[in-house]
C-alpha cells in the first residue's frame, strides 16, 4: 500500500484505496500545498482547467485568471479528500486576506475564508483535466461587495 494522508473532516476512516488511488491522492495533497506559481510540474503537458473556482466573477469583469498576489498568505485547508479509479474529489477552505486583483477586484485587504471544491483527473502520475467550484457569493460578502444582499 502506498502510504498517504487520508483527509476527512468526519473523522478517521480506514482506508480501502487502491495504490493507484493512494498515489493520485498524495498528488492532489502535494499540487494543493503548492503555491500557485510552483503548480506545472504536477500538470500534464496538455492539461485542461474546465472550469475555475471563481470564474463567474471573472465573466462578469471579463477577467479570466487571478493574479498570484491576489492572496499573497492563502491557505488551503483540506477538509475532505476521496480518490476512485483516476479521479480525485476535495473540498476545502481558502484563508487569506484578498490584498491583489482577483478576476477583476481589486485588492481589499480584507479576512477570506470560502469553501472551494475540486475535481482532478489524474493520468501517468500528473494531472490531466481538473473542474473547480467555489462559493462566491460568500467571497463577495467577506470582501464586502454584498454586504447588505439577503440581509432584512
Amino acid at each position: 500500500m502506498v502510504e498517504h494522508e487520508h483527509v476527512s473532516l468526519f473523522g478517521p476512516a480506514e482506508c480501502h484505496c487502491t495504490d493507484q488511488e493512494a498515489e493520485n491522492l498524495a498528488l492532489i495533497t502535494r499540487y494543493r500545498a503548492a503555491k500557485v506559481a510552483d503548480r506545472k510540474p504536477f500538470l500534464a503537458p496538455d492539461y485542461r482547467r474546465h472550469r475555475a473556482a471563481f470564474q463567474n466573477i471573472g465573466d462578469i469583469n471579463g477577467v479570466h485568471h487571478h493574479g498570484d498576489d491576489a492572496m499573497v498568505d492563502r491557505q488551503n485547508v483540506v477538509l475532505d479528500m476521496t480518490a476512485k479509479d483516476d479521479k480525485v474529489w476535495a473540498i476545502w477552505r481558502v484563508v487569506g486576506h484578498h490584498t491583489g486583483d482577483w478576476y477583476g477586484l481589486p485588492a481589499t485587504g480584507r479576512p477570506v475564508d470560502v469553501i472551494e471544491a475540486g475535481m482532478w483527473r489524474v493520468e501517468d502520475g500528473l494531472i490531466a483535466e481538473a473542474w473547480f467550484f467555489g462559493d462566491e457569493l460568500a467571497l463577495l460578502r467577506q470582501i464586502d461587495l454584498f454586504a447588505g444582499f439577503g440581509t432584512s
